[in-house]
């Protein structure tokens, strides 16, 4: 007796409804019958752009993206592709090398003292799909899948930054295994009292309990708080002279207050706006004022050596320093470690290269760590006299 087509179906005999099918109607009548020929798709969107071409725009899409979201982390980070980092500690100084010289004599050998850490930065894979298929692309109009990958760009934007943010605010060391040799890595905060002792700059020396996380000990910002992080930037050679701009980040909250900070009322600096903003001034301007953004931030304006940047991602009750050697430096306070051959976000086409948006998806990997250990600071404006870092940034 021949079984058929419906009861092979309904048994689940994917191979004898193959081997039937083949039998019945040959190979090429079977495709006939079991796949759309490329001729006959609708290989556009309902306003008429072709899925190749918009896979292709999105892909560039994300090559801006990326690009946009570097004006930040350029600054702030040195890129990376491994799970661990030897860094030099130091940033300008050096010891006493010359001597004076004599006729016949030959000058002594120097060998420089250095200061070197070996770093660890996290790594994890990040994925997104949208879930498309071919019936509602043909039905989706351009605006309609661009306004869908929008929303996967600002989701890996806030992603990347709450990373960022969550090294920054964490006062513990945290671990990273390398993949490949299984060996396990520390993974510093910056200097948080935990023994290691920072090298000596310029005459300036300081314990094992040395730390970068601390409590203001008043219930709001005062001057003296945006004093400390600079005085202290400045005694590890973190300044203009070396080549380094501290930026302080505030929320809006500790911003006003700062705003209002005025030599004339006691304060060591006077707050000046950036540049667009009103000015009123009880004296004379000396020098120029600060620029309207940094690194994609508006910029609040300046206080002595630092320029204040205002934002709502910084919780309040807390002040944050960092101080910044400019695009790409190496002596910049933290390590963006990326993967070596896949950077930034990226669409992966589908199986189906006919339509590449379906089964598409988007992919980031990307870890942080600190790369400098004195490169930047936090204040939580409180009066514990221990600091906790904000619920919204604790590290994992």
């Amino acid at each position: 007796m021949t079984t058929t087509r419906a009861e092979l179906l309904a048994a689940g005999d994917i191979t004898g409804l193959l081997a039937r099918n083949r039998a019945e109607f040959g190979g090429a009548r079977m495709m006939a019958r079991g796949y759309y020929a490329l001729g006959d798709r609708q290989l556009k969107t309902a306003d008429g752009r072709d899925f190749n071409e918009l896979f292709a725009e999105l892909t560039e899409v994300m090559s801006l993206a990326n690009d946009q979201q570097q004006r930040f982390t350029d600054v702030f980070t040195y890129p990376v592709t491994s799970p661990v980092t030897s860094v030099l500690q130091t940033v300008g100084g050096g010891a006493d090398v010359f001597e004076v010289a004599t006729e016949y004599g030959i000058p002594e050998a120097s060998r420089l003292t250095h200061e070197t850490l070996d770093l660890g930065a996290t790594f994890q894979w990040y994925d997104a799909r949208l879930g498309w298929t071919w019936r509602y692309l043909t039905d989706a109009s351009d605006a309609e899948i661009t306004a869908a990958t929008v929303q996967v760009i600002n989701a890996d934007r806030e992603n990347v930054f709450t990373d960022i943010m969550r090294t920054v605010f964490s006062p513990t060391t945290r671990k990273v295994t390398d993949p490949n040799t299984k060996n396990v890595y520390d993974v510093f905060a910056f200097a948080n009292g935990d023994g290691w002792t920072p090298p000596a700059y310029n005459g300036n020396t300081f314990p094992g309990s040395h730390t970068h996380f601390r409590t203001s000990g008043e219930a709001q910002v005062v001057s003296s708080d945006l004093d400390v992080i600079i005085d202290d930037f400045k005694s590890h050679g973190y300044s203009a002279e070396n080549g380094t701009q501290v930026v302080i980040f505030v929320n809006a909250f500790e911003g006003n207050r700062v705003s209002r900070f005025r030599v004339a009322d006691g304060d060591r600096a006077d707050f000046i706006p950036a540049s667009g903003a009103r000015f009123y001034a009880e004296g004379q301007l000396v020098g120029d004022q600060p620029a309207a953004t940094f690194a994609g931030f508006p910029v609040l304006g300046g206080y002595g050596d630092a320029i204040l940047n205002e934002s709502d991602r910084i919780p309040a009750g807390y002040v944050v320093g960092l101080a910044s050697g400019g695009r790409l430096v190496n002596s910049n306070p933290l390590m963006l470690r990326e993967h070596s051959r896949i950077k930034g976000l990226t669409v992966i086409e589908g199986s189906r290269s006919d339509y590449p948006l379906i089964d598409s998806y988007f992919t980031h990997g990307f870890g942080t760590g600190v790369r400098h250990r004195l490169a930047g600071f936090v204040l939580q404006i409180s009066t514990n006299a221990t600091y906790t870092p904000p619920s919204l940034y604790v590290a994992s």
